[in-house]
């Protein structure tokens, strides 16, 4: 993690004049560092440890990029401000802004025509379990206190993006995760947005997640790019990214709406379909049908009866993203107003009784189970409890009612979490299990204190800090 000391006033001032987007498209590995794999930086559950190319961050920290990025504007306005993704919240659109250099005509052109169609009312209906209330309740003392601490720890991590040069597109990924469509990262020394610079298949550390097929969208499964079959469009799906947001492959262009495509179509039956469940699921009609590159019928009742004919235990992070991806499947039918049946209910049944089995393993201080879903157990290091806590709080703060998430022990949990990662932010913590106990928060801080997506610089600005370096 890059580490800068800087003043409160000059970050946030940087951040309300924005950014540069920059984008490369060479492929090119830098050829004068060795590559080595690490076995701990980069791991979540049991995904394989991707290759990363040691960072050396003690001399030019942001400098490690060999090959001269491309500066480019993504939908550049007449008043200087670019748009840089579109997502859906309630039923009014947001976006995260930043101001460019350039002007690329053709590119400007096809965002303004994006942003001027019409969505339709399904598009525009909000990713959380519910819509906030008209009048919210007054906060306890208590609670004040925990939305003040979770926003505290969220700026913490938020003003210290991670850098391209260093971190695989994996590891990218999982720094977007946290924050969604204001996450930013750190290319050729100034910030991006992380999902605009990862669309437009930006260089992390030598890797690119896509390429193209036949004139196809393809999206690279392995080390270092996704740990997972539809792990990044899930990704979007959770940072309710629109379907015409573009994507770009060195000189063709594709939209979300591509992607969706391609995970449609790779479908396969008796595999890990955790993912493609959870972005499917947000981004498809509950009736909508379609049919794989290997001729079999899918649709979204026959993806969740896969997902619950596979284990819980033993599953990616502990069975968390599975429960996830059932939990998405339930809460979009019933925003939907549709009737819980099928394998909607089958789904509902078997979250419900994780749910109480989760709390059940719950340990007195707040933390979950350092053995997941096995047994109750509470061991092991900081790191540990962070990937064990925070990938089920994550789960959690999405999965349960809004009433359930101020219950003692969520908020119990919740507290316990904030504290870890801001007790212990001098910590170089494994990127996965951060970008998900970060997201958790996030999440929690959505719907029960209304954090805005589209405006966590501002939300977060006073409580930034700046780095105190110790002598």
């Amino acid at each position: 993690m890059i580490r800068t000391t800087f003043s409160f006033a000059a970050f946030f001032g940087l951040l309300a004049l924005a950014c540069n987007l920059l984008f490369t498209h060479s492929q090119q590995n830098p050829a004068s560092e060795p590559r080595q794999t690490s076995t701990t930086d980069e791991k979540c559950g049991d995904e394989q440890a991707p290759a990363i190319r040691s960072a050396q961050r003690e001399d030019k920290p942001l400098s490690l990029l060999q090959e001269p990025v491309q500066l480019k504007s993504v939908g550049l306005r007449s008043n200087g401000e670019i748009q840089l993704v579109e997502f859906e919240e309630g039923t009014s659109e947001q976006s995260a802004k930043k101001s460019a250099e350039e002007t690329l005509e053709e590119t400007e052109k096809k965002l303004q025509e994006l942003t001027k169609e019409s969505t339709t009312e399904e598009d525009s209906k909000p990713m959380g379990p519910e819509p906030k209330a008209a009048a919210e309740p007054e906060l306890s003392p208590e609670m004040k206190r925990l939305r003040e601490e979770i926003r505290e720890c969220l700026s913490h991590y938020y003003i210290r993006p991670e850098n391209v040069a260093a971190r695989s597109p994996w590891a990218c990924m999982h720094a977007m995760i946290a924050y969604g469509v204001d996450a930013n990262l750190i290319v050729n020394n100034q910030r991006v947005n992380a999902i605009g610079y990862m669309n437009f298949n930006g260089n992390c550390n030598g890797q690119q997640l896509f390429y193209t097929q036949g004139g196809k969208l393809q999206a690279r499964i392995g080390p270092g790019v996704q740990g997972h079959a539809g792990q990044y469009l899930a990704m979007l799906a959770q940072s309710r990214v629109k379907t015409n947001f573009p994507i770009k492959v060195d000189t063709e262009d594709f939209n979300v709406a591509d992607l969706i495509e391609h995970e449609k179509l790779t479908c396969k039956p008796n595999t890990e379909l955790t993912f493609k469940l959870i972005a499917l699921t947000h981004y498809l009609r509950s009736d909508d049908s379609w049919t794989s590159n290997d001729g079999q019928s899918w649709d979204i009742p026959r993806l969740i009866k896969e997902e619950l004919n596979q284990k819980i235990v033993g599953a990616a992070c502990g069975g968390t993203h599975r429960l996830m991806g059932f939990s998405y499947a339930v809460r979009k039918r019933e925003q939907r107003g549709e009737v819980i049946e099928g394998q909607w209910l089958r789904a509902k049944k078997f979250l419900e009784s994780y749910h109480a089995y989760t709390f059940r393993l719950q340990n007195p201080d707040g933390s979950f189970s350092t053995e997941w879903f096995v047994g109750r157990a509470d061991n092991g290091p900081p790191g540990r409890r962070l990937e064990t806590t925070g990938h089920i709080t994550e789960w959690l703060t999405y999965s349960l009612s809004k009433e359930e998430l101020t219950s003692p022990e969520m908020v119990k949990s919740v507290s316990y979490l904030t504290k870890l990662l801001y007790d212990n932010r001098s910590t170089k913590w494994n990127i996965g299990p951060m970008g998900h106990g970060l997201h958790a928060l996030a999440t929690y801080d959505e719907r029960v204190f209304g954090g805005e997506p589209g405006k966590r610089a501002e939300q977060l600005a006073k409580y930034a800090r700046p780095t105190v370096i110790e002598r």
